[in-house]
């Protein structure tokens, strides 16, 4: 009986890690098919991985070519590879236009907004109370208030951050589901929120986070 063919990926995650579900996202995306291997964040990497993701971090992504293995790290780099290598999928940009203006807006989100979005997780949500700043989380909601008023203006006449949906899209749709851990009140960013309902509409989106129940509709 002939052996069923290993799928072409292998992604090293850590399954709650929003980064990590963004390749996941982007993964079913395309409808290719994968092989998860969770990292055990407490034990120290090993020497083959260190190789795959030479700092250590997480996600990983492994294509499994015929010449050997292909490895990319870093959020960006992953799902940008993904995009060029499949550019027939919702992924990839017809255009070099498109292209230049996904990768910006993939570029803010990886920066400006998981910036401010993850300075008010730690201050509200991990750090103890006298670990607290107080300047930190107002700077930081500050920054993100800033930046979801730019976002609502932009999606006034888009459904996705390019126009058509991108890699953008991808990783923004966990970031934007931290902001229920968060206490954000969407009510003033109207476009956003049905941007976040649209991302979280996709088939892609199913069962990505490992605790569902913890996100809400």
């Amino acid at each position: 009986m002939a052996q069923s063919k290993a799928p072409p990926f292998t992604l090293y995650e850590y399954r709650p890690s929003p980064f990590c579900v963004a390749v996941r996202i982007a993964l079913n995306e395309i409808g290719t098919e994968f092989t998860p291997r969770e990292v055990d964040l407490k034990k120290p990497r090993t020497a083959a991985f260190l190789k795959r993701s030479p700092f250590g971090g997480l996600p990983a992504l492994v294509e499994h070519r015929p010449g050997g293995e292909l490895a990319i790290f870093e959020i960006t780099a992953i799902l940008s590879f993904l995009s060029e290598r499949f550019p027939e999928s919702s992924l990839g940009f017809p255009d070099m236009q498109s292209r230049a203006e996904g990768g910006c807006w993939l570029s803010f989100i990886n920066t400006g907004l998981v910036a401010s979005v993850w300075s008010l997780l730690l201050e509200r949500c991990v750090y103890q109370d006298e670990e607290k700043s107080e300047m930190v989380e107002r700077r930081a909601m500050q920054n993100l208030e800033q930046q979801l008023g730019v976002l609502d203006k932009h999606l006034a006449r888009r459904a996705f951050l390019s126009g058509a949906y991108s890699v953008a899209d991808t990783l923004a749709t966990p970031i934007l589901d931290l902001f229920e851990m968060v206490e954000i009140d969407m009510g003033a960013y109207p476009r956003v929120r049905s941007w976040r309902d649209r991302l979280r509409d996709r088939p892609s989106y199913k069962g990505v986070w490992p605790y569902d129940e913890d996100i809400k509709s």
